[in-house]
C-alpha cells in the first residue's frame, strides 16, 4: 500500500480526494443526494437490514430505523436490501434545507 503523503495526484489541481475524512456532515454531501429513502412502517418488520447494509450510518435504530437526512448521501442501498419493500426512493427536493 502506498502512503497517503507519496501519492503523485495529491497536489495537483483539479484532483477530487478528501483531506479530511469522515468530514460529510460538515461538508454537507447530503445536498449531492438526489433520492432519499422513505419508509412504510405499516410494511417494516424491523429486520435491521436497513441499519446493517447502510454505508454512511445514516439509519440509527431506535427500536424502528431513524433516518439521518444531514449524513445520507442517497445511495439507496436500504431500499434495495429490504426484503419486504418498505423503503422506496423519492426525489428529494431539499425543501427547508
Amino acid at each position: 500500500m502506498i502512503e497517503e503523503s507519496k501519492l503523485r495526484y495529491e497536489r495537483i489541481r483539479g484532483v477530487p480526494h478528501l483531506r479530511d475524512p469522515g468530514n460529510s456532515v460538515r461538508s454537507g454531501t447530503y445536498k449531492w443526494r438526489v433520492f432519499k429513502p422513505v419508509w412504510d412502517m405499516k410494511k417494516c418488520t424491523k429486520c435491521k437490514q436497513c441499519w446493517l447494509f447502510c454505508p454512511d450510518t445514516a439509519i440509527g435504530w431506535k427500536g424502528k430505523p431513524v433516518w439521518d437526512k444531514q449524513t445520507c448521501k442517497g445511495c439507496l442501498v436500504c431500499v434495495n436490501v429490504c426484503p419486504v419493500k418498505a423503503i422506496t426512493a423519492v426525489r428529494d427536493e431539499h425543501e427547508g434545507e
